[in-house]
């Protein structure tokens, strides 16, 4: 017993100097796990939740756990490994919240977000290098918010990456427990094409299972450094709360926006409840064209790959990378009736180049079922598609013909129609049976029956920005049954961007950076359709306005949901369009007017326009 004391000694001094200076740097930089949000951090007991923070710098692997590597800041248990995200705080109302957050890395940190909710954001905590802070406080007001450190180091070359996966989740559940959901923080580093979910990147990030009739709860949070219209494919979905981070409104009922595209702002989150209706695998991701294309490598230090170089149509990236998530539907209790299909309408979309340039595309569809389709407004206007329209409920089968040397593929957005047609080559599909690339010389038959009339949009899921920007894309708009279109008092304007040649990637309105203008008539109610399938251009603003002052006009619809009853109020006509989001709005000139209807880029001031010129 006397011989071993020294050792018991030694090894009480060892495990006391490892708690005090945290783990010993002659293991090396340790591994930062993926969070997925299902099990909070910390102890809770009678009330409390006692919970031991520390930031260390570990070795991140968003690309599998063998792929590229890069040392990062994270948050972790004491005691546990670091995790990216942080750590999930979930409680209940009431709860108090006790944290002790420790630092261990060289730089400063200010963390927010460690306080009560309703809160304010200038409640921080400063965390000197090597220094201990603690925090006390009630948890408050239910919903779903963030917290988040920003540790910056001197000096221009100092990498952003390095604190991008200092945030997590903080929940706060109200009385009667936690629901069943799945919980989303989304990241960015390292510049534009460099985003994730839950500390991954797609082919990585989680992947979802849910069957038919089955109700998918989410919470997303945006703990990035810019903002994020979150897209899903095959279904609308309700937003049944939104939060700033600080304070957090749920809907109810008829106040849920029900959509297939929500902007998610910085430091924004969101709850979100869907139900699916179709089996097969479909996408949740962010509509900036950088965030959801092939992947890049970590530190930005070697430029990407050329799109092309990457097979679409082939696992296990199908051409995709960073901020997605894939969810497999299943149809296990047959509850999707399986009918004869009868197309009442057969059409073609046919995508050719032009020869004067080959970064633009030629795109012509055809009906049919009428000997006049093949007009001159079945064509391309400028670098954009033709108006699709289609009537809902009514089979239709469009035949996609590619005359390009390129294979493509055409994702009708916001459609609910079957997975395998959805667009998605490679990994749409049920079962074996996968959405094939069209490729150059071949086509595709797609089957739909639009169950919803509205505004939507039918675009490239080629994933690089040669085909969305060369004019791969197109307004779709789907009629109620016995309405007949009316092109001289329905307007789609489509905003997207142009090729770098010859338009410098400028904004376009209907495929042109100067559309001709618009002769109409006062006293008549006009449908605006406004589209946004920019590649990235996520706070575009499209206003309506004389003489630079904005005017007013009465929002209709919003991604093919007609607003409900008593919401439809005249209102600014000044309204944020994010990428892949549809607007309908409606607009009366009650005398002779010359107005300007234009869509512009709050960041860098660059706009597009378009002249409406009104007479009796």
């Amino acid at each position: 017993m006397t011989r071993n004391w020294p050792w018991r000694a030694l090894w009480t001094v060892l495990v006391v100097i490892g708690v005090c200076v945290g783990p010993l740097q002659a293991q090396g930089p340790e591994p930062i796990a993926a969070n997925e949000n299902r099990v909070s951090g910390g102890e809770l007991r009678n009330g409390v939740l006692a919970l031991q923070l520390e930031i260390r710098e570990g070795i991140w692997r968003p690309h599998g756990e063998d792929g590229e590597a890069i040392s990062v800041y994270a948050f972790g248990e004491a005691g546990k490994p670091l995790q990216a995200p942080g750590p999930l705080l979930r409680v209940p109302q009431g709860t108090t919240i006790e944290i002790s957050i420790r630092s261990f890395i060289s730089v400063a940190a200010t963390l927010h977000g460690l306080h009560q909710r309703p809160g304010d954001d200038r409640d921080v905590i400063m965390i000197p290098p090597g220094a201990t802070e603690h925090v006390r406080f009630v948890a408050g007001a239910p919903g779903t918010y963030l917290y988040l450190a920003r540790a910056f180091g001197d000096g221009p070359d100092f990498p952003r990456v390095k604190d991008a996966f200092l945030a997590g989740a903080f929940v706060i559940d109200p009385p009667g427990g936690a629901t069943n959901d799945h919980i989303f923080v989304l990241h960015r580093w390292n510049g534009p094409m460099r985003t994730g979910i839950n500390g991954k990147s797609w082919p990585y990030t989680e992947r979802l299972t849910y069957e038919v009739g089955e109700t998918a709860r989410w919470r997303v949070i945006n703990a990035s450094d810019l903002s994020h219209p979150m897209h899903l494919h095959g279904s609308h979905y309700y937003v049944d709360g939104l939060g700033d981070g600080e304070r957090y409104q749920t809907f109810t009922g008829a106040e849920r926006p029900y959509v297939f595209t929500h902007l998610l702002d910085v430091n924004e989150t969101m709850e979100l409840s869907w139900v699916p209706h179709q089996p097969g695998r479909w996408l949740y991701h962010c509509h900036r064209l950088p965030h959801m294309r092939f992947p890049v490598p970590l530190d930005g230090s070697e430029p990407a790959d050329e799109p092309h170089a990457f097979d679409h149509a082939e696992g296990p990236a199908y051409g995709m990378g960073g901020m997605i998530v894939g969810i497999t539907v299943l149809d296990k209790k047959n509850a999707v009736r399986q009918t004869v299909w009868k197309a009442e309408r057969n059409m073609q979309l046919i995508v050719g180049e032009r020869k004067s340039n080959p970064q633009l595309f030629e795109l012509e569809w055809r009906d049919a079922n009428q000997a006049s389709s093949r007009s001159r407004a079945n064509r391309n206007t400028g670098v954009t598609g033709p108006p699709i329209v289609l009537t809902q409920n009514q089979a239709v089968e469009i035949e996609v013909v590619n005359k390009a040397k390129e294979a493509t593929s055409i994702h009708w957005h916001g459609i609910e129609l079957d997975s395998y047609y959805d667009g998605v080559p490679g990994f749409g599909g049920v079962g074996e049976r996968k959405t094939p690339a069209v490729g150059s010389g071949q086509s595709f038959v797609v089957r739909m029956a639009p169950p919803r009339a509205g505004t939507f949009i039918y675009h490239t899921h080629w994933h690089d920005d040669v085909q969305l920007s060369g004019g791969i894309n197109g307004p779709l708009i789907v009629l109620p049954p016995g309405e007949t279109y009316n092109p001289a008092t329905d307007k789609a304007f489509l905003f997207s961007n142009g090729p770098s040649e010859p338009y410098g990637n400028m904004f376009l309105i209907n495929g042109t950076p100067q559309p001709d203008s618009i002769q109409l008539r006062t006293g008549t109610k006009y449908r605006f359709r406004l589209i946004n399938i920019t590649g990235a251009t996520a706070g575009l603003r499209v206003s309506l306005r004389q003489g630079g002052i904005p005017l007013q006009w009465r929002v209709l619809a919003k991604d093919a949901v007609a607003l409900p009853p008593g919401t439809t109020k005249v209102k600014l006509a000044d309204q944020i369009v994010s990428v892949g989001e549809t607007y309908d709005v409606e607009y009366e000139a009650t005398e002779p007017q010359e107005l300007t209807l234009e869509g512009t880029n709050p960041n860098d001031g660059r706009r597009a326009t378009q002249t409406l010129i009104f007479t009796e």
